[in-house]
């Protein structure tokens, strides 16, 4: 990786609905008046559905800090909220204000950028400002909220494709992905959706251990903004970086997004987004390999872990013996080049010790010199609980095709997959067989949606295809969306 400078704060953005709660949602509460002398009964809590959801997208990744390059791109976001029958299919209640509330994008600070009142009606807006982005919902659109970002640019050494999905803020966020090399350059971004300043503290575990660099840096963000942070700067020349981003004093959203030029060879630009955090039991889905493939053990811990590898197929799992007892020493990472055959792939990984872990796949052009191509980070991911999607904006039109990815656990489990098109929704009752995969053809559909009210499966979604005879490549993982809340009524006494 290159040096270059350090801790870099830009933008900022106001929220698009006021007073919302980040993560989890906020519903209305009730308070209930006893008569004079009248005994109150005891209040009873209840699961309702979500009343408002916002998401964080992280904005433009790679333009508006000072001291780093900027590469300019094609940036657009979209949120959409989900069919009312992946709703049902979840396991929840169909929403009885399902035909009310707005969906809206928010940008820099500003009114909407863009909003949509109607169910179906994917939100979209062109992104040309270095600012975090934020995607929300109300009333009956809020329950199942998904929004993703898409950034692209071809014709030079900097072409890539990236597809991130917007999350839920988080006080603590793992990121598996970067490398090193004199032209590669790793920016992580980090977003402060609330109306209160939050400090952020970094953590880097190396092939070496943790990196000493990294120790007690920490920043803080104003509200509603955000801070591009060089990785370079924490970890200069870390061949196999994992960031762990800590916020104190409120919530944040977080992505690494990781360039590559090898020499004078593009090959590529990814979001390495959240992982799941530290577990004896990881699987990752997303790979559908056409190229070189690698997976990154992370051991955060104070032991070292020895992982179990598994390699997921649609006919179920195999064990290649030199993935058998993986070693990971104690505060490092490790990567391990994974020799696995072409098409839809999932990994299951084991351990005596708590690990957090990502995967890489590239595909490059089988001929000329320099061999350009592209490449996608895929995280390990917790199973789908109730509901998850994607929005998917234009991506069929501008010559890409994409795959929905499930990989089962040890249980597999029962999904409905709703693939929408044009407002036409198509609904798939998929089994996903315990340490399997599926792959599913997207089409040109502009969402899609994954309903598992219970059991073992995570998804992704594959983004692949041609841009001027050159590969591009891209994973987006899903996780769950916010569905609902536990409302506890309150009741007014006489002393």
């Amino acid at each position: 990786m290159k040096n270059v400078a350090g801790l870099v704060r830009v933008g900022s953005v106001a929220l698009a609905v006021g007073a919302v709660a980040f993560g989890a949602t906020r519903t209305s509460g009730s308070v209930q008046v006893a008569a004079t002398h009248e005994r109150a009964g005891l209040a009873t809590s209840s699961t309702v559905l979500v009343s408002s959801a916002t998401l964080v997208c992280p904005g433009p990744q790679r333009v508006g800090a000072q001291g780093l390059r900027d590469v300019t791109g094609t940036s657009s976001a979209a949120a959409s909220a989900p069919p009312v029958d992946a709703l049902t299919d979840a396991g929840v209640n169909r929403p009885a204000d399902a035909a009310s509330g707005v969906v809206t994008l928010s940008v820099g600070g500003s009114r909407p950028a863009a909003t949509a009142a109607e169910r179906g009606e994917p939100v979209k807006t062109p992104l040309t400002r270095p600012e975090m982005v934020t995607a929300g919902a109300t009333l009956g659109l809020a329950p199942g909220l998904a929004a993703t970002q898409v950034w692209e640019r071809r014709g030079d050494d900097d072409r890539g494709l990236a597809v991130t999905p917007c999350g839920l803020a988080s006080s603590d966020v793992w990121l598996v992905g970067g490398g090193g090399g004199p032209s590669r350059t790793e920016r992580v971004i980090v977003g402060n959706p609330g109306a209160n300043a939050v400090s952020v503290s970094f953590e880097v575990f190396g092939a070496a251990g943790p990196v000493a660099s990294a120790q007690n840096r920490a920043i803080s963000i104003p509200p509603r903004s955000r801070a591009v942070v060089s990785l370079d700067a924490l970890a200069p020349e870390e061949p196999g970086p994992s960031v762990h981003v800590v916020a104190t004093g409120g919530v944040v959203s977080a992505v690494l997004d990781d360039a590559w030029i090898d020499g004078a060879t593009a090959r590529g630009v990814d979001d390495a987004t959240r992982s799941a955090a530290p577990s004896t039991d990881q699987v990752i889905a997303g790979l559908d390999v056409s190229g070189a493939a690698m997976v990154r053990l992370v051991n955060p811990g104070d032991t070292e872990s020895l992982v179990q590898v598994r390699v997921l197929l649609p006919q179920g799992p195999t064990q290649p013996a030199e993935l058998r007892a993986v070693r990971v020493p104690a505060g490092s990472t490790t990567d391990v080049a994974l020799d696995l055959p072409a098409g839809p792939t999932g990994l299951h990984l084991t351990a005596d010790h708590p690990i957090v872990a990502g995967a890489y796949v590239e595909r490059r052009m089988t001929t000329g010199a320099d061999r350009m191509g592209d490449f996608g980070w895929a995280p390990a991911t917790r199973p789908v609980n109730g509901l998850a999607g994607l929005a998917l904006p234009g991506l069929s039109a501008s010559g890409s095709a994409s795959s929905l990815l499930l990989a089962g656990g040890s249980r597999g489990g029962k999904v409905v997959v709703h693939i929408v098109t044009g407002g036409d929704d198509r609904a798939l009752p998929t089994v996903v067989a315990p340490d399997s995969v599926v792959s599913i053809g997207l089409g040109a559909a502009d969402q899609v949606w994954v309903s598992q009210p219970g059991g073992d499966v995570r998804a992704a979604v594959s983004v692949s295809g041609l841009a001027s005879g050159v590969p591009r490549l891209s994973i987006a993982a899903l996780s769950s969306a916010p569905l609902t809340a536990l409302s506890i009524p309150v009741r007014q006494v006489a002393n």
